[in-house]
């Protein structure tokens, strides 16, 4: 049987036989670099584990062209393709640039995964079709990744043929502006980010600054310090008891402080990445003009201050990455900003509005097509909600030449979903992106995907996963919150104490599948642990509405227990004590 590939190459041509690399040597070309020379070495350990015997790594004068081994070249080119040969004692790998000889590297793991180290004959003939594949991660409301978590996803991405990561960041860095605000505690270290922007580069990954500078400025401007740079003054703004941060706080573009105090924090954070983009973020800028600006013209509001924010990123040296959905409101505003800016097309939607990337297109400007994987507000990725919004908004992008994909796992709520539980969308945005005409979403893509993500053979994880992530459509998590607290939401909710116990019951039937499965340990680990958790939220919401089902005794402490034990296994302390303060206060007698 062929072996599991995502993302699936362009071509590959099956020839006759079969070639042992048993008693190969990794041998690297003149052109190989140290990000080859590390990415020699995962592939050394890999294939000594494949074949039960030691594989050394070697370089060459000149180029190991027609030798007997694993062969490793690269031109000095700067596309992103290679070619991949097995047959005639040798396997060939020839990148157009180092970035494609890497690329190559990865397809050979994924090829040696439960070969024996016996691998068909064949040839590849690969490259990706969107310039641009990238992920950004919430990093600020709720979960804080720690260094060897933040590798583990850069692994996971340069596996995947990924070649871009953002942490979304707004008060998880120990900006001068955030004194006597946010404790020094679970934050990002200047020397942590540096050490990731290093392991990014080895690993073909650009390690792109994103940073909130307009709106979501939450703790910014609640404290008394900066209160008086906020759009809505006191008594204007309506406070949302739900404690995570939801409201749209957003900055006053005219206060003469606000600019300097922006850039400041820019420039502060921009010399940690080699990175030449900077996103700015100025998304959903919505209290413009309704606050201290009341009756001015939220458009022209908006594009004076992103003309002072890019600006001055342009005078760093850095292209301008932003938000597209204001711009799309103002469309007149587009034509005022430089001509390089990257605009960001995001819609979440399991039917997303795919005309937007016409629209962009129109503009003049690049475009990257921004879906998500819809693990935030839940404690897993939802896939009836993910794999419809991916599949098409990547779609949408390579019929309007967009610049790229840059795929979103938000935060919201707490950030109750672990990396685990995100893991399908990652590598559904993943394939999307290098191939467009992956076969995906479909049952070959949940059998490649169950095999690869999860060790899991069968498929039964992903068909369970998408069980749960339909349970999870019934009541979300950042819907129970706000039920919690007391508090109106647009998500929808359930009052129906039936539906929901029904609902609960259901998602503890699916981790008992999850328990029948031989999967990897860590991801089982978390998936169980988002069943239980949507159980509970489930049964407490049905408590809410005169429902009588209550979960075992010692089940909750339990479970609280064990699930802050798999938070700090992958992130620092952060923001976990209001997600157990819902789920304790929940069935507090």
């Amino acid at each position: 049987m062929f072996p599991n590939l995502i993302p699936m190459p362009r071509r590959v041509d099956r020839l006759e036989g079969n070639t042992s690399l048993r008693g190969m040597r990794i041998l690297l070309g003149e052109s190989c670099d140290d990000r080859i020379f590390h990415a020699a070495k995962t592939l050394a350990s890999e294939l000594s584990a494949e074949c039960g015997a030691e594989t050394d790594v070697f370089r060459l004068l000149g180029e190991p062209d027609g030798r007997t081994g694993v062969c490793l070249s690269a031109g000095n080119g700067d596309g992103e393709g290679y070619s991949l040969s097995v047959g005639g004692n040798s396997v060939r790998l020839r990148g157009d640039s180092p970035a494609g000889l890497f690329y190559a590297v990865q397809t050979l793991r994924q090829l040696l995964r439960k070969s024996g180290g016996i691998l068909p004959n064949l040839r590849i003939e690969d490259g990706p079709d969107l310039a641009y594949r990238g992920v950004l991660l919430d990093t600020s409301r709720g979960r804080v990744p720690t260094v060897e978590t933040a590798k583990r996803l850069i692994d996971l991405l340069a596996y995947y043929k990924v070649n871009s990561l953002q942490f979304y960041v707004e008060h998880t860095f120990p900006f001068e502006a955030y004194d006597g605000i946010i404790s020094p505690d679970n934050r990002f270290t200047a020397e942590e980010l540096l050490e990731l922007d290093e392991y990014c580069r080895l690993n073909f990954v650009d390690f792109v600054p994103a940073l909130a500078t307009f709106g979501h400025l939450y703790r910014l401007l609640e404290s008394p310090r900066w209160r008086d740079l906020a759009e809505l003054a006191e008594g204007e703004y309506v406070y949302d008891p739900v404690p995570f941060r939801n409201e749209n706080h957003t900055i006053d573009p005219t206060n003469p402080r606000s600019l300097p105090l922006i850039t400041g924090m820019i420039d502060t954070y921009a010399g940690l990445f080699r990175s030449r983009f900077f996103n700015i973020c100025g998304d959903e800028t919505d209290e413009l003009g309704k606050g201290r600006n009341r009756g001015r013209d939220p458009a022209e509001l908006y594009l004076s201050f992103v003309r002072g924010l890019t600006e001055h990123v342009k005078g760093l040296g850095r292209t301008v990455l932003m938000w597209g959905d204001i711009l799309r409101k103002h469309p007149e505003s587009i034509d005022a900003l430089p001509e390089d800016v990257v605009l960001l097309n995001w819609d979440y939607r399991a039917n997303p509005d795919t005309s937007a990337a016409s629209f962009f297109r129109a503009s003049g400007k690049r475009q990257l097509v921004c879906p998500g994987t819809w693990s935030w507000n839940h404690f897993s990725e939802v896939l009836p909600t993910s794999e419809p919004n991916i599949a098409a908004m990547i779609r949408s992008g390579h019929e309007n030449d967009a610049f790229g994909v840059l795929n979103t796992v938000w935060g919201d709520y707490g950030h109750t979903a672990p990396l685990n539980t995100t893991l399908f969308g990652l590598s559904l945005a993943a394939s999307l992106g290098w191939n467009r005409y992956e076969d995906a979403p479909s049952a070959s893509f949940d059998l490649r995907a169950s095999d690869l993500l999860y060790d899991e053979e069968t498929g039964e994880a992903v068909r369970l996963l998408r069980a749960l992530g339909q349970v999870q459509l019934i009541e979300c998590w950042g819907g129970y919150c706000h039920q919690f607290y007391g508090s109106p939401t647009w998500m929808p909710q359930c009052d129906d104490p039936a539906v929901l116990t029904s609902a609960a019951e259901r998602a503890m039937e699916i981790a008992d599948g999850f328990r029948t499965l031989s999967m990897r340990s860590d991801v089982k680990n978390d998936l169980l642990l988002a069943c239980e958790g949507v159980y509970l939220h489930d049964l407490a919401a049905a408590k809410r509405f005169g429902g009588s089902a209550a979960p075992p005794d010692g089940f909750v402490d339990d479970w609280c227990a064990r699930y802050a034990k798999a938070w700090r296994r992958e992130s620092k302390e952060s923001e976990l004590y209001r997600v157990l303060d819902v789920i304790r206060g929940s069935f507090r007698t």
